[in-house]
């Protein structure tokens, strides 16, 4: 079993077919994750659990993931190869230039998230939800359940609200701790559910651990979680943020697999784990599911099947850097990665969730929540800190996916819940309440993280100065007219992700970082 640690190489695995045999390099057999129950690759459907992995025995390969692809894994499959490896990167051609995926890159640049199974790159893909990969010299073939989207349901809003207490209960209990822990804790409501029910459960962790988001986060978390922390009495510590947001994403990037824009913050709150703790819980997917941080947007937005082209570009406006995108991209990258394109791509997604409950819900949790979110504790993380997902529990997820779009476009859905299961804390507010950051400290936190890049690209990537798409001039460029530090600040993480992307995409044959 081979399992990644810190900056070591991701475990890959590629096979050739040909007139002699199967060449086979790398590992034969990779376990990542942890079901629940029995090994991660026993047929039939998935256990609980957040997993994925391979076996190579020579003659047949045999890989297989968890009920929502979560876990990070992906394949190149061409001819008579097969390449597998958590780490889309480590699929990157050796022999010269990758070939980019211009649709997918389109909605990315504009999301922040790749759709579906999308890579930046053309024929690497992420395994798609519980999926079962088989390849030997006959060929590839891989199976998927596909997406578990319960459609509305009878139930009444008391039943949807008491089926969330009940199942999220059954669910911590199964995930209880066999041993001392540490807790991440925010001042939302997805981990404050999991530290209340495990305190409920006398397993209370040893210390409640908050990180630190850039700004203009204003650094409400950590105070609502140390209110909380105390209440329960119960240690708490806030871990720095990392000193410099250029220098943090210029390593997380390429450390999620160029998957996603977010989770440079989590660095050092994960490496605190890592040092402290081997078993941690994660709320990932509750947002989502329970209280989505988009329901401004589903409220204003009702899904039409017939209307999709229309929705899609209202997802385009409201995007990670809406209008602003445009600054970067120049003649040939305007037409690659059009907004067109982008429409295109999306529609086609959007229209996989017509039958759910609430399709934009489940929209945001199969691409955002899967492809993004996830990468931090995940791709981010360690293999050795076995990180429980409760609202990830099959049970608990196909209620919460199941309860009716008129229950949850109130946004207080997760609120309801949290204040019936314990009223004792309902007067304690949350971090999303307090208002964003302004003034000279946001104007100071840009202008070092533009500063740290310019003298980046002078001194370490002189090759960023001759870009063919020149993204970094473009970067400059967005910093003249009005509303120029807002546009700046969204477009510099972008320009790093393409200066990155542009190196990997163009990199030389034998070139492997």
């Amino acid at each position: 079993m081979t399992v990644r640690r810190g900056a070591a190489p991701a475990p890959r695995l590629l096979l050739v077919a040909g007139a002699g045999g199967v060449r086979a390099e790398g590992d034969a057999e990779v376990r990542l994750g942890h079901p629940l129950t029995g090994d991660h690759l026993d047929p039939g459907p998935p256990a609980e659990g957040v997993f994925a992995g391979w076996r190579w025995d020579g003659e047949r390969l045999v890989a297989r993931n968890d009920r929502y692809g979560v876990r990070p894994l992906f394949y190149r499959s061409g001819g008579a190869s097969l390449a597998l490896s958590p780490d889309p990167l480590a699929l990157l051609p050796d022999d010269g230039p990758a070939e980019l995926d211009h649709d997918a890159l389109a909605v990315f640049l504009r999301l922040g998230f790749f759709l579906a199974e999308d890579t930046a790159f053309a024929g690497i893909h992420a395994l798609p939800p519980a999926a079962t990969l088989t390849w030997d010299t006959s060929g590839t073939r891989l199976r998927s359940a596909g997406l578990p989207c319960p459609g509305p349901t009878g139930m009444t809003e008391e039943q949807a609200v008491d089926g969330f207490i009940d199942l999220f209960r059954a669910s911590v209990a199964r995930r209880a701790p066999g041993e001392p822990y540490e807790l991440p804790l925010s001042g939302g409501r997805d981990s404050r559910h999991i530290l209340l029910e495990l305190c409920r459960l006398a397993a209370p962790p040893r210390r409640c651990v908050s990180g630190s988001k850039f700004p203009p986060d204003p650094g409400a978390d950590a105070r609502v979680a140390a209110a909380l922390a105390a209440r329960l009495g119960l240690p708490h510590t806030v871990v720095p943020r990392p000193r410099a947001q250029f220098r943090a994403e210029l390593s997380a990037l390429p450390a999620q697999g160029m998957t996603t824009l977010d989770g440079a913050w989590t660095q050092p709150l994960l490496a605190h784990l890592r040092r402290h703790s081997r078993v941690s819980y994660d709320g990932l997917g509750g947002g989502e599911l329970a209280q989505n941080p988009s329901v401004a947007f589903i409220r204003a937005h009702p899904y039409d099947p017939s209307g999709l082209p229309g929705l899609a570009d209202r997802l385009l406006d409201a995007g990670r850097t809406g209008p602003h995108l445009e600054h970067l991209l120049g003649p040939r990258t305007s037409v690659l990665w059009s907004r067109q394109a982008a429409r295109r791509r999306l529609v086609t997604e959007l229209a996989r969730h017509a039958d759910s409950a609430c399709p934009l819900s489940s929209f945001f949790f199969w691409n955002r929540t899967r492809r993004s979110i996830s990468a931090a504790p995940f791709a981010l993380g360690d293999g050795r800190l076995v990180t429980h997902t409760p609202y990830l529990d099959h049970a608990l997820f196909d209620h919460l996916a199941a309860v009716p779009r008129r229950f949850l476009v109130d946004g207080t859905f997760h609120d309801r819940a949290l204040h019936r299961a314990f009223p004792e804390h309902a007067d304690l507010g949350f971090a999303s309440s307090a208002p964003q950051l302004h003034g000279p400290p946001l104007v100071a936190h840009r202008l070092a993280y533009l500063l740290r890049f310019l003298a980046h690209a002078v001194a370490v990537e002189p090759r960023w100065w001759r870009s063919p798409d020149r993204f970094l001039q473009r970067l400059l460029a967005a910093g003249r007219g009005p509303g120029a530090p807002q546009r700046v600040s969204r477009l510099q993480p972008l320009a790093l992700y393409l200066l990155q992307l542009e190196g990997f995409a163009t990199r030389r044959s034998g070139h492997r970082s």
